[in-house]
């Protein structure tokens, strides 16, 4: 089992780095990182190992870690994929905590790779050495001039300082990434390529940035993880100090489901699962490098936003539309300006302009820096604004060095934050631009991406309070429970009996055998009644005609349990039928409530609107378990057709307090039962005016 890491600064900030497989050929992979570390002016010793040379590129070269016989914090290992592991041990022995292993060559070229992985995994956990990659293109630490890499970044010294961290699973991409997002502003601290994740994973990496108090924002770029479900604690984590991490999430197709019994994991992605971790924990998703690229920004500010009150001033009148549009998507309000705001902005703004928010200043106002800073100084005043944005349009020279000294001004005499839509070309505003960054007041160069920017801002800001104190609930004790070996879908006599050992209500019924008197049994019941086949062999009971519904008497349900088994065997032959179950019917609004056991993730639970229509609606949300009363709530108030549980067009409110305590008792029952949990349907639930009851489900244990 690999050490928890308590320290990262080793690997964030090495005073020491060995390079193992040290290359004469400063091009090939293994000779690119000492030339890197050479042009970046990294301050620390290098060490290189090779045994085939005594000295190399002016430095003493040792043929193992173990006989530089002096302090090194990092290795850079860029050996043959064979001689990895042995490397590995050499560092443990040489008392090296940390390795950034560039070689390729392990699972990714299939099962003698995977094997080689294996035993590479081993070896590190033995050796106490925490590992980044293999299969990567290696990290850089900007403040620490570490540039321990090689390919294209390599040659990218000039990167500029800064609050970003990131990781990313793809090598190539994560750097196009990064200088994509240094050329609009970013400056960064570390940037990990994460490769085969083998030992360190992307959550365990962003947490060690959140403990680093140069990071202010983290992102990481993946396609998957093992190690998923920490993503919840990244997420939380996030929240606790402030410091938002942003997920681009790739490999989003909806291919997880290809032998799925149920119909929640039929409908259910891995999209769908990250986003559910994303929802619950506060992470925040993005989908290109200009998102990260203002919210960066905006984040850099170091100005908590207090609400989703905007303010707005611009001197286009188009601009503050597009703006307000944006603003009222993405959840924001420009709110009215109180009536002193708009009496004191009336005094300076034009006749022609606008007083009210977003109010239009007019491009006059820019050339006058005093009447600037007063509209600055009113707007921001205003206590129902908690933002303020003001759009430059693209003013040039002069008057924008006017308007960048009056923002900054303003800007010194508040907490609130302040942001700046602006697409002044640079080469005719340097100056302009040279004081905004100065001050950290953000420009993005359309009113589109501030307002997203601003509103994830906000929404980040309110899910440290709505989710900051939310704790996951302690795990349920499993119950003891009488299960067939091995993977098979149970029968819904079977699949009830496992809802109700975990106090999840169903419909009043009685199981019939085939030899049994079904009048006998059915006298406690109330009609009308449903009679269903019971077979673990029949998933999907209704496909096969194994069900019939609103029996008003027992001999019509008598007749119904005939029917019901001789459509079954019609169906499937060679289906094993154990008899049938006769239900009182149910009645209110249908849900389903389903669970998906991911690998990454464990136990999700997924609720959607539509009983036998769901996965036409396709009106789902998604919860990892266990979760709570509140996290159940949120999963109601997402789903589209939310409007139906408060009563629609004359229909009466259901008892929605009753579905999210039944929401928590089955994800307390996946999370309990996740070692033999594969997936499940409760379909349908019926939501009525007091109480929620399952009707059907269906539950497949592996």
């Amino acid at each position: 089992m690999t050490a928890a890491v308590t320290d990262f600064s080793p690997l964030f900030n090495p005073r020491s780095i060995a390079v193992i497989g040290a290359s004469q050929d400063l091009t090939r992979i293994s000779g690119q990182p000492i030339r890197a570390l050479k042009a970046a002016g990294y301050q620390g010793h290098i060490y290189l190992v090779n045994p085939k040379y005594p000295e190399l590129h002016g430095l003493k070269c040792y043929p193992t870690a173990q006989a530089i016989a002096a302090p090194v914090d990092m290795a850079i290992v860029a050996v043959p994929a064979p001689g990895v592991a042995a490397a590995i041990r050499d560092c443990g022995k040489a008392g090296i905590k940390f390795a950034v292993v560039l070689t390729a060559g392990f699972r990714e070229t299939g099962t003698a790779g995977v094997e080689m992985e294996a035993e590479l995994k081993r070896t590190a956990d033995a050796a106490g050495v925490r590992m980044v990659g293999p299969n990567c293109q290696g990290m850089v630490a900007v403040p620490s001039r570490v540039w321990a890499c090689f390919g294209s970044i390599s040659e990218e010294i000039e990167l500029s300082p800064g609050d970003v961290s990131c990781v990313f699973q793809s090598g190539g991409f994560g750097y196009a990434i990064v200088n994509l997002a240094e050329l609009q502003g970013v400056g960064f601290r570390t940037c990990i390529s994460s490769g085969n994740e083998t030992d360190l994973t992307t959550p365990e990496l962003l947490e060690a940035f959140l403990d680093d108090p140069g990071t202010k924002l983290a992102f990481a770029v993946i396609e998957g993880t093992p190690d998923a479900r920490r993503l919840l604690d990244v997420g939380r984590k996030a929240l606790a100090t402030g410091k938002p991490v942003l997920i681009w999430k790739s490999a989003n197709t909806e291919a997880g489901a290809k032998a799925a019994a149920s119909h929640t994991a039929n409908m259910t992605g891995r999209a769908d699962l990250f986003r559910a971790a994303f929802r619950q924990s506060g992470l925040i998703e993005v989908d290109d490098v200009e998102p990260i690229v203002d919210i960066a920004k905006l984040v850099s500010q170091g100005r908590r936003a207090k609400g989703r009150r905007i303010g707005a001033l611009s001197i286009s009148g188009g601009s503050g539309i597009v703006f307000a549009d944006r603003c009222v998507r993405e959840g924001l309000t420009l709110p009215p300006f109180s009536a002193a705001t708009v009496a004191a902005l009336s005094k300076i703004i034009p006749a022609f302009g606008s007083s009210e928010n977003p109010a239009d200043v007019t491009a006059g106002i820019f050339n006058d820096m005093g009447l600037l800073t007063k509209t600055l100084e009113i707007v921001l005043q205003d206590p129902g604004i908690d933002q303020l944005t003001i759009m430059l349009a693209s003013i040039p020279g002069a008057p924008a060095e006017r308007a960048a000294e009056a923002i900054v001004a303003a800007a010194a005499k508040t907490d609130k934050p302040m942001h700046v839509a602006w697409s002044g070309r640079r080469s005719k505003s340097e100056a302009a631009y040279r004081i905004l960054e100065a001050a950290k007041v953000p420009v993005i160069p359309t009113p589109v991406r501030l307002a997203q920017a601003a509103a994830v801002l906000a929404r980040f800001e309110e899910d440290r309070i709505r989710l900051g104190s939310r704790k996951p609930p302690a795990p349920a004790k499993p119950v003891a429970l009488t299960l067939p070996t091995g993977p098979v879908a149970l029968s819904e006599a079977e699949s009830k009996a496992v809802l109700q050992a975990y106090g999840i209500a169903t419909t009043r019924e009685v199981f019939v055998a085939e030899n049994e008197s079904l009048l006998a049994k059915v006298a406690k019941l109330s009609p009308p009644f449903a009679v269903k086949v019971v077979s673990r062999d029949i998933a999907h009971k209704s496909d096969v005609g194994g069900v019939k519904l609103g029996l008003r008497d027992v001999l019509s349900a008598e007749a119904a349990a005939k029917e019901v088994v001789a459509n079954a065997l019609k169906a499937k032959p060679t289906a094993k039928i154990e008899g049938v179950l006769v239900c009182e019917m149910a009645s209110g609004l249908e849900v389903l409530i389903g669970v998906v056991n991911d690998p990454g993730f464990g136990p999700t639970v997924a609720l959607g609107l539509g009983g036998v229509l769901t996965e036409v609606l396709r009106d789902v949300t998604y919860r990892i378990a266990p979760f709570g009363i509140d996290d159940a709530r949120d999963m109601i108030g997402e789903l589209k057709g939310a409007r139906l549980f408060a009563g629609y067009r004359g229909q009466p409110a259901v008892d929605t307090e009753a579905l999210a305590a039944m929401l928590v008792r089955v994800s307390a029952m996946a999370y309990a039962m996740r070692d033999r949990l594969a997936e499940m349907d409760i379909n349908p639930v019926f939501v009525g005016a007091s109480g929620a009851v399952a009707a059907d489900a269906l539950v497949v244990v592996k």
